[in-house]
């Protein structure tokens, strides 16, 4: 390969290095800002496998750097430029956890190899996590739906609250559908061109989160009117029953414990709580249980 060839895959492949050096630097920062729990082991990868690339783009750097100090119109220059074109950089992989420098002679192609293998790693693992995240938050989306689904359906059967489907307008069934087609399909188009990832914030992770937050405010407030409206049916046959004198009779005041203990917080459960305050409606009314 003449000179000038070289220096041009030279300059070509010190560029591509360093474009590439950012965007993964990115995208590590923007998959793992939180490293704990399961994403610790993908994230110390990652961040290895960046560390590496960083040293193949040092040496590049310094290639360029000497390159860029050769007086290329002497015959001294000219051979200089040869020589460093010619003889493999010192690749300096250093390590932070204070282990010894390990130095590797490699060709520019070499390195070049060697970084777009590191490229490449590193989106693996990020896409690999970023699918398993987006699997974790479908799973909570749809637990999160059937769980106001249940809600809303004993709450109809008890005749409480208004009537209206609660899931209509928190419009889940398309983001449901989006979600069904990135598992069909591997998790989904993830990169955007070549490397650069997804960071609107209409991504379907970020549309899951708000999803599943809205979601379940939904369900607490459902509960919260429910619970409401049960607390003031018992209150107004425990009046009925005041009037009539007879609120302190023992049955009817077993009846009243009984819908107390159903509508604590920490144990309501809208059919089980509205069977207890009809209990009570039917005792005090006259009935037996």
């Amino acid at each position: 390969m003449a000179v000038r060839e070289r220096l041009d895959a030279t300059l070509t492949a010190h560029a591509w290095i360093c474009e590439h050096l950012l965007d993964v630097q990115q995208l590590v920062t923007d998959a793992f800002r939180q490293p704990d729990g399961p994403a610790a082991a993908p994230a110390q990868e990652a961040r290895d496998l960046l560390h590496r690339l960083g040293c193949l783009s040092l040496a590049l750097d310094r290639l360029v750097d000497d390159l860029d100090g050769v007086e290329e119109s002497t015959p001294a220059g000219e051979e200089a430029l040869a020589r460093l074109l010619t003889e493999p950089c010192q690749v300096r992989f250093t390590a932070a956890t204070g282990e010894p420098v390990a130095v590797e002679a490699m060709s520019v192609q070499e390195i070049l190899v060697a970084a777009r293998e590191h490229v490449a790693r590193i989106r693996r693992i990020v896409d690999a996590y970023g699918r398993e995240r987006l699997a974790v938050r479908a799973r909570r989306l749809r637990s999160s739906v059937e769980r106001l689904r249940r809600l809303a359906t004993d709450a109809a059967g008890e005749g409480l609250g208004d009537g209206t489907d609660p899931l209509a307008p928190l419009a889940v069934e398309g983001l449901l559908d989006r979600l069904a087609a990135a598992e069909a399909t591997g998790g989904g188009q993830w990169w955007r061109g070549d490397v650069q990832p997804e960071r609107d914030d209409g991504s379907l992770g970020a549309a899951v989160d708000r999803a599943v937050e809205r979601t379940d405010t939904a369900r607490r407030r459902l509960r919260r009117d429910c619970h409401v409206e049960l607390t003031g049916r018992l209150e107004a046959y425990r009046q009925k029953a005041a009037d009539e004198g007879r609120a302190e009779q023992p049955e009817v005041e077993r009846a009243y414990r009984e819908a107390l203990a159903a509508l604590r917080p920490g144990a309501f459960a809208v059919t089980d709580a509205s069977r207890a305050v009809r209990n009570y409606q039917r005792i005090v009314n006259g009935g037996t249980r």
